[in-house]
């Protein structure tokens, strides 16, 4: 392994560790638990691959409460078997489990400033990308049902990376751009005035007017974050230009909450049958980075699998994440190796298992799929 390589595993590693540390901090665990009491909805987000798409970063939720799915382009399908399976367990914990109803966040995302900042995953294709995120909300509402008060809510979302906003889509056709909301200049969310929370409400109520009012409630803190976010991007006047592709590191499977890093790491989980496909065109984003002088191949190129493993899984449950590991590791190298050969002298690999619970990453050895 070169200097260069070794660097990029490190940077990654050392990442995990200080994100589980930050993560496991007493203080952390105690705001988590002090948040879940004033607003228990459980909030799943269904999101893209790009390293970008921090929505707790955008809504000032502490880490933790908005669990992330990521997959190119936001593509899921509720019919893939394994999907069906985090999905159901995901919802079941959440509603029969501890008794807290569910919001799921299908999302889109793109650049107000230029459609090239948008998604690579659906080839800049804005409207493309926003029909397969309705779409997935339909499937959702065919299977948890659409009926008023139901304790499992499908929304679509949109991201706009320019200056990290949300759009909200409501199930009447219309839709709410935090960016657009005109209320006083607010970087603190418990400053926030109460007539402009009052505006939030009538907004959120008029988008989903069959959805319990608890659940919408627990909408509110989400909005008035990415308010005070907002304010505070424009305020700092970053360039947009830094947000352009710049992804040295290519991502299959689960555990990756704690690689929120814009322009660094390209996600692809198991999601849909076509997963193998995505990890080639997540391939395909890099070497493109790397053929147009974005990145250079003195920086390293990784390829990282994980598996996510928690506690609840038993006594044999470690052993089998292994094996996911194993299987999810063959089949991108088969994939890079015959869809982005260019990418094979450059590439590194680096596998392991990570804990749900502390977020902590536990390497696997490098033959592992011998």
């Amino acid at each position: 392994m070169n200097q260069s390589t070794q660097k990029t595993q490190d940077f990654i590693l050392d990442r995990f560790e200080e994100q589980s540390v930050a993560y496991t901090d007493p203080a952390a665990q105690l705001l988590r638990q002090q948040y879940r009491k004033r607003y228990p909805t459980e909030m799943l987000v269904l999101k893209c691959m790009d390293g970008r798409l921090n929505i707790s970063l955008y809504t000032e939720t502490p880490p933790g409460i908005l669990q992330p799915f990521r997959n190119i382009g936001g593509k899921f399908d509720l019919g893939w078997p394994f999907f069906q399976e985090v999905m159901r367990d995901s919802v079941n914990y959440a509603v029969k489990d501890q008794g807290r109803d569910c919001i799921i966040f299908t999302t889109y995302h793109f650049s107000k400033g230029s459609s090239h900042r948008g998604c690579a995953g659906f080839g800049y294709d804005t409207e493309g990308a926003k029909a397969a995120a309705f779409n997935l909300k339909t499937q959702f509402n065919r299977v948890f049902g659409s009926t008023e008060r139901r304790p499992v809510h499908a929304i679509t979302l949109g991201l706009e990376t320019d200056e990290e906003a949300l759009i909200f889509h409501g199930s009447n056709g219309q839709e709410f751009n935090v960016a657009e909301f005109k209320v006083a200049a607010c970087v603190d969310k418990e400053a926030i005035s109460e007539d402009a929370t009052k505006q939030i409400v009538e907004r959120l109520q008029s988008l989903y007017p069959d959805m319990k009012g608890e659940m919408l409630r627990d909408l509110i803190p989400l909005v008035v974050g990415n308010i005070c976010h907002i304010q505070k991007i424009r305020t700092s006047g970053r360039p947009p230009v830094e947000l352009e592709h710049r992804e040295n590191c290519i991502c299959a499977g689960r555990g990756f909450a704690s690689l929120h890093l814009p322009n660094k790491a390209l996600i692809v989980g198991p999601y849909s049958h076509e997963w193998p496909s995505a990890v080639k065109t997540a391939g395909t984003i890099v070497a493109g980075n790397l053929r147009d002088g974005r990145i250079s191949s003195d920086n390293g190129i990784l390829l990282l699998v994980a598996a996510l493993y928690r506690e609840e899984e038993g006594a044999f449950g470690w052993k089998l994440k292994e094996e996911k590991v194993r299987y999810l590791l063959r089949e991108a190298e088969r994939s890079l190796k015959e869809g982005v050969p260019e990418l094979t002298p450059h590439l590194s690999v680096l596998a392991g298992v990570v804990d749900a619970n502390t977020r902590k990453f536990h390497p696997l050895p490098p033959n592992i799929t011998s």
